[in-house]
């Protein structure tokens, strides 16, 4: 379901409102810092105290290659892909749930310094790994100091140093105000807030922990094979609640005819990526359901378009592409309709992104694409290589047809899952060569600045864009403590990539997942499973719930 209508994103998770003395945040709790705290809007969990059996099993079709890389926390992507396996296996501090954009999970207590130089954590009681060994503060502490994945950098360049007052807390020493802590260290926006347990993985290592990982979440990983099958079980010790379905069996099952057939056979209980040809056949079969799931964007991306001899460096010939784009037409053959073309690369669900009259649908005009193709010394074209985002080749396939009405003759490279998302990690190193477009999406949490710090910034492993004007202005936001002021400089941000083309959207996905006969509750109201905003997947996965096997 769409998650965020235009007119509420204003309801964001966390919000720094006011200042106060020192209290803990419900006023129940004995605070943790001393001095002024700033004011976090972060809800409470919903613990369910009357603990059920799990029953019944749940198979998942993802549609490309599954990747073990993505069961380690510790080397988490940019790919929001990696946080459904997240919410499986381990757990966070904060994160984004059905009732709050930011709400508690590992963490009962949470508080901010109203200066931004210290963060205070306090973990509930009694939460254990899946070996029964307890979740500690020295866990917390670890991970975040081992942590190489998404905003590393940032979190390691701010941090002064850790502090461990007992098992159950934490406090984070900066070494300058860090506005953005609880945004970035929120579990729908990175991996430093999935905590792992110290013991386990210094006994096993790296490639070890990501045969067989542990985590405080509520499935274990009893078995893998590379690339095909996970199976997960229920953890039935997890603090929240019982597991509602005792196991889950995620398969990566590429071809989109072959996860309908599952789902009409009932090999299949789920199944992600359910738009393009076969969409009509879903829509019409009477067994199935389906939940439109509005994600992001997709956008296309110029790797290198900066660079001497790279014929993208041209402003206009980024534009003509952008007009030679029948956007309307892609989302009827791709959507049924249902998907909207979009002005911006930022989901309308992030705060701070432009949309409505701030980012106009890009106009489709082929004559005036052609025209600028001439002015930029083109008139002919040229070839390059185009990169869709797997496996949605059938619509790379349309938007190549769009752009040789303007003379540019692309050649398509599909890859697998892990292999496109450890390219668009790497930003412009992932794509060697000077003449390739990249199709992307990123309906990642964090408000806009979280994919503008990804993408847009010259800091960024995954940058795609590295501009003086935008730098200046990113600068500024960084240092800035006035909400206000960072939301018109993220703006000012999100205008430049607009106005310059360096990224051109194309429409709001819809990413539409598909369920069968044996998940429950009956009806429509399946889709309560996709109430979590940001999530392009169904998490959380406790409280799925299947018919009990046969």
């Amino acid at each position: 379901m769409i998650k965020g209508l235009l007119a509420l994103i204003a309801v964001v998770g966390l919000a720094l409102m006011s200042c106060g003395e020192a209290a803990a945040q419900k006023g129940t709790a004995p605070a943790i810092l001393a001095g002024p705290l700033a004011k976090l809007d972060i809800k409470p969990a919903q613990i369910d105290t009357a603990r059920g059996t799990p029953k019944g099993t749940l198979t998942v079709a993802m549609h490309f290659a599954l990747d073990p890389g993505w069961l380690d926390v510790l080397e988490h992507s940019y790919a929001v892909t990696q946080q459904m396996y997240d919410y499986l296996v381990h757990d966070a501090m904060i994160k984004p749930m059905p009732y709050g954009y930011v709400t508690y999970g590992l963490a009962e207590q949470a508080e901010l310094a109203a200066d931004f130089r210290r963060a205070a954590f306090r973990l509930r009681p009694g939460l254990k790994f899946h070996d029964g060994q307890p979740v500690t503060a020295a866990d917390v502490k670890w991970t975040y100091e081992n942590f190489k994945g998404a905003y590393a950098k940032v979190f390691h360049d701010k941090l002064e140093y850790v502090q461990i007052p007992d098992d159950r807390t934490i406090v984070f020493h900066f070494k300058e105000p860090f506005i953005d802590f609880m945004d970035l260290y929120n579990g729908g926006v990175s991996g430093i807030g999935w905590i792992v347990p110290k013991h386990y993985y210094e006994k096993v290592g790296r490639d070890g922990f990501k045969a067989r990982p542990i985590g405080a979440g509520p499935y274990k990983l009893v078995s893998q094979q590379a690339g095909v099958q996970m199976v997960f079980e229920a953890f039935e010790d997890y603090w929240r609640r019982s597991p509602a379905t005792k196991t889950i069996v995620v398969k990566g099952v590429r071809d989109l005819t072959a996860r309908m057939a599952g789902l009409q056979t009932g090999e299949l209980d789920l199944a992600f990526g359910m738009t393009g040809k076969l969409m009509p056949r879903l829509m019409a079969d009477a067994n199935l359901r389906w939940d439109p799931n509005f994600t992001g964007p997709w956008w296309l991306i110029f790797p290198g378009y900066n660079e001497s001899g790279n014929p993208f460096r041209d402003k206009r010939v980024r534009q003509a592409i952008s007009l030679a784009i029948n956007r309307s037409f892609l989302v009827k053959q791709e959507t049924q309709g249902i998907g909207k073309p979009w002005g911006n690369w930022i989901s309308p669900e992030n705060r701070d992104a432009l949309q409505g009259a701030e980012a106009p649908v890009p106009e489709y005009n082929v004559e005036k694409a052609k025209q600028l193709m001439a002015q930029a010394g083109v008139p002919d074209g040229f070839e390059f290589e185009y990169v869709p985002f797997p496996p949605y080749f059938d619509m790379g396939e349309r938007i190549l047809t769009d752009l040789r009405a303007i003379g540019l003759r692309g050649k398509m490279q599909t890859l697998e899952g892990p292999a496109f998302r450890a390219k668009i990690g790497q930003g412009r190193k992932g794509f060697p060569g000077n003449r390739t477009i990249a199709q992307n999406i990123d309906p990642r949490a964090g408000g806009a600045k979280a994919n503008v710090a990804v993408y847009a910034v010259c800091g960024s492993s995954a940058s795609f864009v590295c501009e003086p004007q935008i730098e200046a202005l990113w600068t500024k936001h960084q240092a800035s403590l006035d909400q206000q002021e960072r939301e018109r400089l993220i703006k000012a941000i999100q205008r430049i990539l607009l106005d310059e083309y360096y990224f051109v959207p194309i429409y709001w996905n819809p990413f539409v997942h598909a369920v069968g006969p044996r998940v429950l509750p009956e009806g429509r109201a399946v889709s309560r499973y996709w109430d979590t905003l940001n999530a392009p997947y169904p998490w959380p996965w406790e409280i799925w719930e299947v018919k009990a096997d046969r």
